[in-house]
């Protein structure tokens, strides 16, 4: 056992759970003030690969997916969810489709952690499935898979009285798979996750059906070899302005839909006025899908609701140029998005524009915001530079010549003496803590003022908390909003990477016909510095011309 500094545990809990520990999080519950005895604490956090939320932690350009897998002797199930940006999704297929349908969908996804029940491992080796998947296995107990347990996590978190009510119906292994991942997070988060809002059911045969060899080998997301960005398609294609539109993109090379996107690409790639105008307002907004997230864990601190507030405030400029878009994504998208004015207005209000990382040590609140706060601010500015002018005062009047005033979260304020000078300490000096090398003291006086100071303190974390609740009844409207900007921001990559490469909008039909003309390897022809990369056409079709057999040098 070792203890770490409390400004860089991230750090150390990162390294952690990177190499496949949990981590579990104590605090102290109770005001020592209060407390009679030890100190009341608890586990308020038990972090794991799949549940990371601290967006130290994150890497600001991919999903930290949690997975859940139950199989039936009838279908298999997957659920999965991604606690940083309140993502849920869940999909089922029939068992004799095999596990290798179950590990591309796995692929796909690229889980941090993946739940898995006891009894499934007579289906599934073990080191298969860390193999293929690379994810953290984490082997639970058959009683965490009960549909009947599940139906209950799901009531309880949605709020509802029958799966129905979230298009669950009678889809057992979906219920049961989810109200495994329900049960883990209750059990290792210990707070609210109702920013967990929305479940997406999806059909394993509406999307494109790429097995793990397939997205391995055409280097969608990362290089074969070398597991980099820069060399694979999404390099090539992502010139986003947020990270939740990165995320999104990554999610797009793998979907569907296709036309209607490429009509607003059209649009934006056409009108380079519009598109150079909506890039510089996105780059102003920060990552509101995780910020969501951690205002409704209650994890914000005074810089995520600045951030909230500088985003939002680039969003009205932003509607107001997508309003008159003659394309039917850009005009949906534009309806989704909420610049949320009364929230920006009283962040803004509220909050200094450059507030601290903690939020129970003052210096949080704007001047004007609380009448109350004011006064008590006003009040005990005598106190504050008493405090101030103690280390020197003292130094003087003791004739110890190193003093030192300190605080901390256990004592407070405390004047700090070193053993050479034990024999100048002064009669009403209150022993308080020995360490190796010094003593640590308080005076009646000293624990007078800082009363004072401390209730300052106080009043400012509870007008945080009570704005930062206010911020998190707008979770959904959030969400939303950024879901919008996410899909918003990949149209406005799709398009500046068109006009910078001169691509032309495919035309795309349920014809068992493909006809390219001129086509070019968006990678390869980026990687082909030293000579001219040499175009070519393509034919196939389901009748005569089926099968094409590609040589090397037809590739330059």
């Amino acid at each position: 056992m070792c203890g770490v500094p409390f400004h860089s545990a991230d750090t150390y809990i990162a390294a952690l759970v990177d190499k496949g520990y949990k981590v579990a999080i104590c605090e102290q519950v109770e005001d020592p003030a209060q407390a009679k005895g030890l100190v009341k604490r608890e586990v308020v956090q038990i972090v794991t690969p799949g549940t990371v939320s601290n967006g130290i932690m994150l890497n600001e350009k991919e999903n930290n997916y949690l997975a859940s897998v139950f199989a039936s002797d009838r279908n298999m199930a997957l659920a999965y969810c991604d606690i940083s940006t309140g993502e849920l999704y869940s999909v089922d297929f029939p068992l004799k489709r095999g596990k290798e349908t179950l590990f591309n969908e796995i692929a796909k996804i690229a889980p941090k952690e993946i739940l898995i029940p006891e009894a499934l491992l007579d289906q599934i080796e073990e080191n298969e499935i860390r193999e293929v998947t690379g994810a953290y296995l984490n082997i639970l107990s058959d009683l965490y898979f009960s549909c009947e347990a599940g139906r209950k996590a799901i009531f309880k978190h949605f709020e509802i009285k029958a799966p129905e009510g979230v298009g669950l119906g009678d889809k057992d292994e979906q219920i049961t798979a989810l109200g495994a991942l329900f049960s883990y997070l209750s059990n290792t988060q210990k707070n609210d996750l109702s920013h967990i809002s929305k479940l997406k059911i999806y059909d394993i045969d509406s999307r494109m059906s790429l097995d793990k060899t397939a997205i391995r080998n055409l280097e969608i997301t990362e290089t074969l070899y070398e597991k980099k960005v820069q060399g694979s398609l999404l390099g090539v294609l992502d010139k986003t302005n947020t990270a939740m539109g990165s995320r999104k993109m990554k999610k797009w090379l793998r979907a569907d839909e296709i036309n209607k996107r490429l009509d607003a690409v059209q649009l934006l790639y056409d009108d380079l006025l519009l598109r150079n105008n909506l890039r510089q307002y996105l780059k102003q907004v920060y990552d509101l899908e995780r910020l969501g997230g951690r205002i409704a864990c209650g994890n914000a601190n005074g810089r995520d609701l600045i951030a909230l507030k500088n985003s939002l405030s680039a969003l009205p400029d932003l509607k107001h140029d997508l309003c008159d878009c003659e394309s039917a994504l850009l005009t949906e998208l534009e309806a989704r998005i909420d610049p949320l004015a009364e929230l920006c207005s009283a962040i803004d209000t509220a909050i200094e524009d450059d507030p601290p990382f903690t939020i129970k040590e003052g210096k949080l609140i704007k001047t004007g915001y609380s009448a109350d706060l004011d006064e008590l601010k006003f009040s005990v500015k005598d106190a504050q530079l008493w405090i101030a002018n103690l280390e020197e005062s003292e130094r003087v009047r003791t004739g110890i010549r190193n003093l030192k005033v300190g605080f901390n979260k256990v004592f407070g304020y405390y004047l700090e003496v070193t053993k050479s000078f034990y024999d100048a300490i002064p009669e009403n000096y209150i022993r308080k803590q020995t360490l190796s090398n010094c003593e640590r003291f308080i005076t009646p006086e000293l624990k007078d003022m800082e009363s004072l100071v401390l209730n300052i303190n106080k009043m400012e974390y509870e007008l945080f908390t009570e704005l930062r609740q206010c911020a998190a009844a707008h979770i959904v409207a959030i969400q939303e909003t950024a879901e919008a900007i996410s899909s918003l921001d990949v149209l406005l990559s799709f398009a500046e990477v068109s006009a910078n490469l001169s691509y032309v909008k495919p035309e795309v039909n349920e014809e068992s016909e493909i006809y390219i003309k001129n086509g070019r390897h968006p990678v390869i022809e980026q990687m082909c510095t030293g000579g001219t990369f040499v175009s070519n056409d393509t034919y196939i079709d389901a009748d005569t011309s089926s099968l094409l057999l590609i040589t090397g040098p037809n590739m330059y």
